[in-house]
């Protein structure tokens, strides 16, 4: 306890008083209030103008024109950054701003800008993924609708997010974030989607305006189909990466030209007695450098919801593994390629370990305390996949390099502890604890120290 209050105490003062000012700022609520089109809100409280005045100042604009946005506080600390002795705490604050111009049901463009920033940092650097400041995060048109008709092309910056995010997703949980620049056309019906695009992620740069590296792209198609199978849903997928020669690619650490055929499924649904699973397997392929592609990722889970109780527990059991790279003087590459997922709490809370050269289990319940209380207690336990082939943080980057010393295979053990609250639509707060007990390999290779993140944050959307 006297630790977490150690890496809390100043930051935690700024944001409490930052917060009561916030509210002491705040205007009255008004008495009328009336849903957009003119319809009384059933919850007239819960959408008082004072709250959210951008949905008051859209009613009083043409249908066609509407602003939007939010901004997001989190306070973090981290002990034991690189399984070392250097900690830090600081605060994370992230604003977005949207407009949208529907001037027809078949067309609409949207943009968006972000401000990203880092407060009170003593060792992790005013930088990213922490600091982004002032950019253009989305800019796009869309022509048709994605919920009416046959078809829709959306063109120009966006976010790409399939199935459960793990191999492509916007890291929202990141303070940057991810888009990317790309055309996406999808063709749906109520019982399937498929989705067609080229793109190139966007490379983030603080102080200029974000742009993507000319000839690292991603491409692919994605596919939802719901009726197939009763009570599922399946997901075939197919992604092609490509990366020129001597570019720097936080993803893939060996030099060369990059040409990577990503080949997979997600299977989720749902079994008698409130059981749920969700299975995601995927196949690499190709050639980076001199080297051939060889690699292989799979994600299963199996949970149980007890309906009848209170708060509605769900137990969840799943394990994860990513190939590595046995030999890395051989020609062949095995070490997957996670791709651009949202990583956060994919294996684990702490976010230390990536889906590459890893294997992975874990037990947790999720529950409902209450309309507006989520809580969520996990167990983890991790391995390298391959003691010749690196640890890979979350972002996929390189944590620890392989090394002859290392004899075991075992990076640590977590528990993570999160709930969060969320008394109003537009307002979420949160808090909780991560904790990873340093294994043997971290202890063979580095400063075996253990790794401790507590946060809290608050979210408000306007």
């Amino acid at each position: 306890m006297i630790p977490l209050l150690r890496v809390f105490s100043r930051p935690l003062l700024i944001f409490v008083a930052a917060t009561i000012a916030a509210m002491s700022a705040a205007p009255q609520p008004q008495t009328s209030n009336t849903a957009q089109g003119g319809e009384p809100n059933d919850q007239q409280a819960d959408a008082s103008g004072w709250l959210q005045p951008v949905e008051d100042l859209n009613r009083s604009l043409p249908p066609w024109l509407q602003f939007g946005g939010d901004y997001r506080l989190r306070l973090e600390g981290q002990n034991g950054i690189k399984f070392g002795k250097a900690d830090d705490s600081y605060l994370l604050g992230r604003l977005r701003l949207n407009l949208l111009v529907k001037p027809s049901r078949w067309f609409s463009l949207f943009g968006e800008t972000q401000d990203s920033r880092i407060f009170f940092n003593q060792h992790l650097p005013s930088d990213l993924p922490y600091q982004n400041t002032w950019d253009i995060r989305q800019a796009y048109a869309e022509f048709g609708s994605s919920t009416e008709g046959w078809i829709d092309v959306i063109a120009g910056r966006q976010v790409l997010s399939f199935g459960g995010q793990r191999l492509i997703g916007p890291s929202n949980w990141s303070n940057t974030g991810r888009t990317f620049d790309a055309i996406r056309v999808d063709v749906h019906q109520p019982d399937f989607k498929i989705s067609l695009f080229a793109s190139s992620v966007v490379v983030d740069r603080d102080g200029v305006i974000d742009h993507h590296v000319q000839g690292n792209n991603l491409h692919g198609i994605y596919s939802t189909f719901s009726h197939l199978i009763p009570r599922a849903t399946i997901e075939p997928f197919v992604f092609w990466r490509l990366a020129p020669p001597g570019e720097s690619l936080t993803q893939d650490p060996v030099p060369g030209a990059l040409n990577e055929v990503t080949t997979g499924f997600r299977w989720t649904g749902e079994i008698p007695a409130d059981f749920d699973y969700d299975v995601e397997m995927a196949r690499q392929s190709g050639s980076v450098g001199s080297k051939s592609i060889a690699a292989w990722a799979a994600h299963w889970e199996l949970g149980k919801t007890f309906r009848k109780s209170w708060a509605m527990p769900r137990l969840l059991a799943a394990v994860n593994y990513a190939s590595g790279t046995r030999d890395p003087s051989g020609r062949t590459w095995s070490t997957f390629d996670q791709l651009y997922p949202s990583s956060h709490d994919k294996l684990g809370f702490a976010d230390q370990v990536g889906w590459r050269n890893v294997e992975q289990f874990r037990l947790g319940v999720e529950e409902k305390a209450g309309t507006k209380w989520k809580l969520k207690q996990t167990y983890e336990n991790f391995w390298l996949a391959t003691t010749g082939d690196a640890l890979y943080g979350n972002s996929g980057k390189v944590v620890i390099p392989a090394s002859t010393t290392a004899i075991s295979r075992h990076i640590g053990q977590e528990i993570d502890a999160i709930a969060e609250y969320q008394p109003h639509r537009a307002v979420t707060f949160g808090f909780g604890c991560a904790h990873l007990f340093a294994g043997q390999f971290l202890k063979q290779t580095s400063g075996g120290k253990d790794y401790n993140y507590p946060f809290a944050y608050g979210a408000y959307r306007f």
